[in-house]
């Protein structure tokens, strides 16, 4: 028996369960809430197999997940795109549970209220840091993806070559890798902030460092390296990802510098109001 597809018109047989022109699937059931939470969940998400399959071959094989994508692969894992958007929703919950609950409030007074802090910092910048920790919490997720075309960029100076990855597929190997850390590593940041705050911090600075094994562990498993060409190209990167910081940081600071310029010189803005938008004296 034919039959038409239903988004391109395509003839198919009965046998054919999936339009091979367009893709679509041949449905006949009519729609439940359950079909229509599957299609999101499948069709936005991914969060059927493809996630458990994602998450756990990114542990066990990350060049299956990676490489697979890379090279065309999009069908049996989540996308790079989906699975980032999944780690900003689950840092999402973590900021929003730890604002709403008090942990972080309370968190910030008891780092904030050691004698070191308080013969460094007067009370007033004292506020200011705790509420630009407050807002930088709001918009973390945001502030790390700005990092990830640095980072990508570093890698790509790093491992120059045509057998390597270019500098997109840098990019998609960052998703990957800051994407499922996020997923890992929240859920256990969530718990020990409610059992134990000094567990907590100490687990807050084992992340960076675990981050960054996990990036070079990857890059062994994509690239087929050596544990000591692995080893090579982790502080290689590292060199080259701090002095790109430097040169943004020299760069921003000469902006600053030529706009205060311009406006004391060109616009006759007091000198002392500049002073007080960057927050000096």
């Amino acid at each position: 028996m034919e039959r038409e597809c239903k988004n391109c018109g395509q003839v198919l047989y009965a046998q054919h369960d999936f339009c091979f022109r367009c893709g679509a699937k041949w449905i006949e059931k009519r729609i439940t809430m359950k079909n229509v939470a599957h299609d999101f969940s499948d069709m936005y998400l991914g969060l059927d197999t493809k996630f458990v399959h994602t998450f756990f071959d990114l542990f066990r094989k990350p060049e299956m997940v990676i490489n697979g994508y890379i090279h065309g692969r999009r069908t049996y894992y989540m996308d790079a795109i989906r699975y980032t958007l999944l780690a900003i929703f689950v840092s999402g919950i973590n900021v929003f549970v730890m604002k709403n609950s008090g942990a972080l409030d309370s968190l910030m007074n008891d780092l904030y209220s050691g004698e070191i802090y308080r013969e460094i910092y007067s009370e007033k910048q004292l506020e200011f840091q705790k509420s630009f920790q407050s807002k930088f919490m709001d918009y973390q997720g945001f502030f790390i993806l700005l990092t990830i075309p640095l980072l990508a960029l570093a890698a790509r100076i790093t491992f120059w070559g045509k057998k390597y990855y270019n500098y997109t597929e840098q990019v998609v190997f960052y998703l990957y890798t800051y994407a499922h850390m996020t997923i890992a590593t929240t859920p256990i940041t969530i718990f020990l902030l409610y059992v134990n705050v000094e567990l907590f911090l100490w687990w807050s600075t084992l992340v960076f460092p675990a981050q960054l094994l996990f990036n070079a562990l990857c890059y062994k498993r994509c690239f087929n390296l050596s544990l000591g060409a692995t080893v090579l190209k982790t502080l290689v990167g590292l060199m080259v990802f701090t002095i790109l910081l430097v040169l943004i940081a020299l760069i921003t600071l000469l902006v600053i510098a030529l706009v205060t310029i311009i406006a004391i010189k060109y616009f006759n803005v007091d000198p002392e109001v500049v002073k007080q938008s960057f927050g000096a004296g």
